[in-house]
């Protein structure tokens, strides 16, 4: 123990934050892992399926009442505006604040769409809109934190808070009323006391911040933001869209269904995000240091990995599925391997991104995620019609290696642009990268059936 000790202790401060991110993540995900199969027992699946369209016409809703600032603008503001990262905090939040102001009585005068739509009340739309004035400062707090790899509070905080909200939700609603009502007012509540200390706390210093101040970082907010709305948009269809199709073209059960193989297969995603989150800061410095070999080093490493990760995952998934999940969802199993299969490009094109932001041409994601939302949405729509709605997990594969290659080019583009005279990744070796992983998927969709095959490719891996 003396010697592992010794052994962390030598570890960088960016590696220590990675660990505990990841740890972190960890138990985020096993708390979504445990509380999605307890929820889909609580609520009949007609209900659950109601849960799972509300919360794609939530994250919608987000998107707009936001701008999402907290993250691109946010995220890359700390580094222009690092003496000042108090005020620029707060005025982040204020506009977040008056964008959903704006959008929310926009939506109150517009209210019976919304309730039709999310098959909700107007109970929900209050509650929605004041979870989302309070959640952009918990995610300033969360950014800060791991931007200067603070992960002790950061660990701790998002691990008590997310372990009331998942939980707590669940137990209100079996307590109170097995629907989905109960459950999305529940939890909504409980998001919002949790988070509203976090808003008491960014605003702290409100009073000494100048008009002037505020314009300016108003100004930059907004015009480094803009495009990445559509990019989150765009996303948001890529994510969501799918399940929305499917509830309208096969019904709500199979939403439900469809919803439960993308929730479970993103449990792999905690370990893309945990490493994203530690590592674009650290990307940004090495563009700042021009250390391009660098970021190429340890890029194609972290694919390596995150892809055998992947790989593993897919082997053992049918036989957890069938521990966690009822019978009824069974069906769910055979969409894990290629919804599963897409984080790895997820990764590479979240990476080829962090650099067209690093030089503020965020245009270029913009026309990337616009490209695969409308492909996607095609594609849904036939796959559907001839396939039935499993095939829309093969459409998601697709897209997300289309929004890979787009970022590639584009981040290929951008670099040039700025004067870089060297690419910073290898064509030949994301490409033979992603082929050799590509092949191995399709390898285990054929045998899937197989157990022996399966753990024993996992063994190998």
């Amino acid at each position: 123990m003396t010697k592992l000790g010794e052994k962390y202790n030598n570890l960088s401060l960016p590696i220590k934050a990675t660990i505990w991110f990841t740890f972190s993540n960890i138990v985020l995900k096993g708390i979504s892992f445990f509380s999605v199969p307890l929820l889909s027992r609580i609520l009949p699946i007609s209900e659950y399926g109601i849960v799972s369209v509300y919360n794609s016409y939530q994250q919608m809703f987000l998107i707009f009442s936001t701008l999402e600032l907290y993250l691109g603008s946010f995220q890359r503001g700390v580094f222009r505006y690092r003496d000042e990262q108090k005020n620029f905090t707060v005025n982040l939040i204020l506009l977040c604040n008056l964008i959903t102001a704006v959008l929310f009585v926009f939506t109150l005068i517009l209210r019976k769409y919304f309730i039709k739509f999310t098959n909700t009340n107007i109970i929900v739309l209050i509650l929605m809109f004041s979870f989302f004035f309070v959640y952009p400062s918990f995610n300033c707090w969360l950014n800060k934190r791991r931007i200067n790899y603070s992960y002790i509070p950061a660990v701790i905080v998002t691990i008590i808070t997310t372990s009331i909200i998942s939980f707590g939700s669940i137990i209100l609603t079996y307590l109170i009323d097995k629907n989905a009502q109960t459950y999305i007012i529940s939890i909504l509540i409980i998001q919002i006391l949790c988070y509203l200390p976090f808003y008491c706390y960014e605003l702290r210093v409100l009073g000494h911040i100048s008009a002037k101040q505020r314009k300016e970082h108003w100004k930059y907010c907004i015009s480094f933001q803009m495009p990445l709305v559509a990019h989150s948009l765009s996303y948001l269809v890529l994510a969501q869209a799918d399940r929305i199709m499917i509830g309208q073209m096969v019904g709500n059960g199979k939403a439900a269904i469809y919803s439960v193989a993308y929730s479970f297969s993103s449990v792999i995603i905690i370990v893309q995000v945990s490493i994203n989150q530690v590592f674009q800061p650290w990307r940004y410095k090495k563009l700042e240091q021009h250390d391009y070999s660098k970021i190429e080093k340890v890029s194609m490493l972290i694919l390596a990995v995150i892809g055998v990760f992947i790989l593993m995952f897919i082997s053992i998934a049918p036989d957890i599925m069938k521990i966690l999940f009822s019978g009824e969802y069974f069906e769910a199993i055979k969409m894990i391997p290629p919804v599963s299969a897409s984080v790895f490009f997820m990764m590479q094109y979240t990476i080829f991104t962090d650099i067209e932001s690093y030089f503020y041409k965020t245009k270029y994601i913009m026309y990337a995620s616009s490209i695969c939302a409308v492909v996607n949405v095609i594609l849904n729509y036939f796959a559907i019609n001839l396939w039935g709605y499993i095939a829309c997990a093969y459409t998601t594969l697709l897209t997300y290696i289309l929004f890979s290659v787009l970022h590639y080019f584009f981040m290929n583009k951008v670099c040039k642009d700025s004067g870089m005279k060297e690419k910073i990744f290898s064509q030949p070796v994301l490409c033979i990268l992603s082929f050799v992983y590509l092949l191995i998927v399709f390898i285990m969709i054929v045998f899937y059936q197989y157990p022996e095959f399966r753990y024993s490719s996992c063994f190998v891996l």
